[in-house]
């Protein structure tokens, strides 16, 4: 269903947004009836990239667990000796959120540990964002003199997971970029900011001084090229399927 409010619907639903939420489409409309049509088409475009991005981050999570999994057994992420600290951190915060089923023989929770979860319980309830920092090039382990560099180019990517991207030319960095960019822009739709702009990027400015961003068209290119990394057809088919450049092209 496409929300598409009469103006009178409009007018009444203009006190019902707050005043700073409204004031991007304000200043880029005008007038309060075109800045709530704007705020519409955002929510509109929204919705379209998470469809995207939702398949999108399936495939990236599935196959890099299908490659680690590969390379160090089911339960690789039970191996503090390949993370960082922030790596680490985002997989005890996926442990603690996931319930055990009830052990049949007692009528209580089964104990829970890394090895005792089933790795799909893992693989599926590990956040989008920490994914994507194992395709970083590692931070460090331990504090004071335990202090350790953990480098993931040698590790992760040159063990298991170049092979879960066979078309982006072999180099992590390239697929960190093109991954951050994505959830960047996963997160901005996720909590309704503007996507009016483009897509922010953040810690980067241009020679000017000003924040750096990415057009929208090229923003959706960016997430169709991170399926393509894994493949070509499917990425095609997103391309074909994907309702951004149609709700794009039709921005108040």
């Amino acid at each position: 269903m496409q929300i598409q409010p009469t103006a009178a619907q409009l007018k009444l639903m203009e006190p019902l947004i707050s005043r700073p939420r409204l004031a991007p489409y304000l200043t880029a409309a005008g007038a309060p009836a075109a800045a709530m049509e704007l705020y519409l088409w955002n929510v509109r475009l929204a919705a379209a990239f998470t469809e995207v991005i939702a398949l999108t981050e399936i495939i990236l999570r599935n196959a890099m667990a299908e490659q680690l999994a590969a390379a160090y057994d089911p339960t690789w992420y039970a191996r503090p000796d390949l993370f960082d600290d922030r790596t680490i951190r985002g997989f005890q915060s996926t442990w603690r959120g996931i319930t055990m089923p009830n052990d049949p023989r007692t009528g209580k929770p089964a104990t829970k540990t890394l090895h005792s979860i089933p790795a799909g319980k893992m693989v599926a309830e590990s956040t989008f964002g920490c994914w994507v920092n194992l395709l970083d090039k590692g931070g460090t382990r331990g504090d004071g003199p335990y202090r350790q560099n953990v480098d993931y180019d040698s590790t992760l990517w040159r063990k298991a997971l170049h092979k879960a991207f066979p078309n982006s030319g072999g180099k992590r960095a390239t697929v960190f970029t093109t991954a951050s960019h994505v959830r960047s822009l996963r997160n901005r739709a996720a909590h309704h900011e503007p996507l009016l702009d483009g897509l922010p990027l953040t810690g980067q400015t241009d020679r000017r001084g000003r924040p750096r961003r990415l057009s929208l068209p090229d923003a959706h290119q960016e997430v169709l090229r991170l399926v393509e990394y894994v493949d070509k057809d499917v990425a095609a088919w997103l391309a074909q399927s994907s309702r951004v450049p149609q709700t794009l092209a039709v921005r108040p």
